[in-house]
C-alpha cells in the first residue's frame, strides 16, 4: 500500500479504472472468487496504487509459480517481493497482490476496504483492550508480568463487529460518497473520542505523518471542530463482560481461563528450573551454562511435563546427577 516503491506516482480516477478493468479478466482466469480488491469512497480523485487480496487457497502452497505466471502472462520488467507483498509495475501503475491465509481472506478485504477507516476504528477498540486488524477482531491477553501478550480470537463478522461500536453495518456495505461522509460515520460511534488523534502517542503519531487519509481525518476533526470525547474505564477488564455478552461464540471467558492456567503453569515451571536455579547447583555460567541446560533437556520427550509432574527437589536432584555425569 501507499504505491511510492517504483516512484510511478498516482493516477486520476478514470485512469485507474482503466488498470483494474485491463487487470480483471486476468485475476479472474488466475484466482478465480478467491482474490479482493477493496472498496474505495466514491468520489475518490486519485490512486497511487491497486491492492489486490489473495487467499492462500489459491495457489496452495505455490505462490512462487503462481508470480512466475504473472510476471510472463502480464509481460512485466519490474517487481519486487516484500514479506507476503508481491508489488509490480503494470500500465506504468503499481499493483500490488496481498497474499493472506484463507482464514483471514475475508477479513483483511474487510479491513482494507475504505482507506485507512479500518485504523480509525482500531482506536476505537484498544480502549476495550480489543485489536482490530487484517486478522478481525482480537482480545489482547496480558500477563500480569507485563512480558508475555497474545491475541485472542473475537470475531470476523463484521456486522457484529462494527454493531459493537454502535455503528450502522448498513451504511458500511453501501460504502460512501466522501471522506467527509466516511469520517461523519466514524464519530456517530458512542465510543468515538478525539484525544488519540488530538493527542497521539508516538506510535499515533508516526502513522499520522506517514498515511494520508489520517492526516485528513485530523485536519477533518479541527476544521469541524470536533472535541467529543469518552471517559473510558481506566481497568479495560472491566469490559470483559460486556464483550462476552456481545460475542458470545468467541468463547472468550474460555479462552482466558486457558491462558491462566498456562500462566500457573509456566510460574511453577520457572520456579522449579531456570538459568539461576541451574547455576547454583552446579556453578556453571556463560555458554557452559547454555550446554548443560539444552543436555538436561535433551533427556525428555516432554520437558514441560516432567516439570509439572516432578516436585522441586527431585527436578534438583536430577540436575546435579547429570551434571556429575560425564558426557558420552
Amino acid at each position: 500500500m501507499g504505491g511510492n516503491l517504483f516512484k510511478l506516482g498516482r493516477l486520476p480516477k478514470s485512469d485507474y479504472q482503466k488498470v483494474e478493468t485491463t487487470l480483471k479478466p486476468f485475476l479472474d482466469k488466475t484466482f478465480g472468487s478467491l482474490y479482493r480488491i477493496p472498496r474505495y469512497y466514491a468520489s475518490k480523485p486519485d490512486f497511487g496504487d491497486l491492492d489486490i487480496i489473495v487467499s492462500s487457497n489459491a495457489f496452495e502452497g505455490n505462490w512462487e509459480k503462481v508470480k512466475a505466471n504473472i510476471i510472463v502472462e502480464l509481460q512485466l520488467k519490474e517487481f519486487k517481493s516484500v514479506g507476503h507483498v508481491f508489488s509490480t509495475n503494470f500500465m506504468n501503475f503499481q499493483v500490488d497482490y496481498f497474499t493472506v491465509g484463507h482464514q483471514y481472506f475475508e477479513s483483511t478485504y474487510n479491513f482494507m476496504c475504505f482507506n485507512d477507516l479500518g485504523n480509525i476504528l482500531g482506536k476505537m477498540f484498544r480502549r476495550f483492550n480489543l485489536k482490530y486488524g487484517e486478522e478481525g477482531l482480537l482480545y489482547v491477553y496480558r500477563r500480569d508480568d507485563g512480558h508475555y501478550k497474545k491475541d485472542l480470537p473475537v470475531s470476523q463478522n463484521m456486522e457484529k463487529i462494527i454493531g459493537f461500536l454502535g455503528l450502522s453495518y448498513e451504511q458500511w456495505v453501501k460504502g460512501f460518497d466522501t471522506l467527509d461522509d466516511m469520517f461523519s460515520w466514524a464519530i456517530q460511534s458512542p465510543y468515538f473520542s478525539v484525544k488519540p488523534f488530538v493527542e497521539p502517542s508516538k506510535v499515533t503519531e508516526q502513522r499520522i505523518e506517514t498515511r494520508t487519509t489520517i492526516q485528513r481525518f485530523v485536519q477533518w476533526l479541527e476544521e469541524h471542530q470536533i472535541t467529543k470525547t469518552y471517559e473510558y474505564l481506566e481497568d479495560r477488564d472491566q469490559y470483559l463482560p460486556m464483550i462476552n455478552a456481545y460475542f458470545p461464540e468467541s468463547q472468550l471467558d474460555e479462552q482466558i481461563k486457558r491462558e491462566q492456567i498456562r500462566e500457573e503453569e509456566t510460574k511453577i515451571m520457572n520456579e522449579k528450573f531456570n538459568g539461576n536455579v541451574v547455576m547454583e547447583l552446579t556453578g556453571l555460567s556463560g555458554k557452559e551454562l547454555g550446554a548443560f541446560i539444552v543436555r538436561f533437556k535433551s533427556q525428555f520427550s516432554n520437558f514441560e511435563a516432567f516439570l509439572l509432574q516432578t516436585d522441586k527437589s527431585m527436578v534438583q536432584n536430577r540436575i546435579v546427577e547429570l551434571w556429575k555425569t560425564p558426557e558420552s
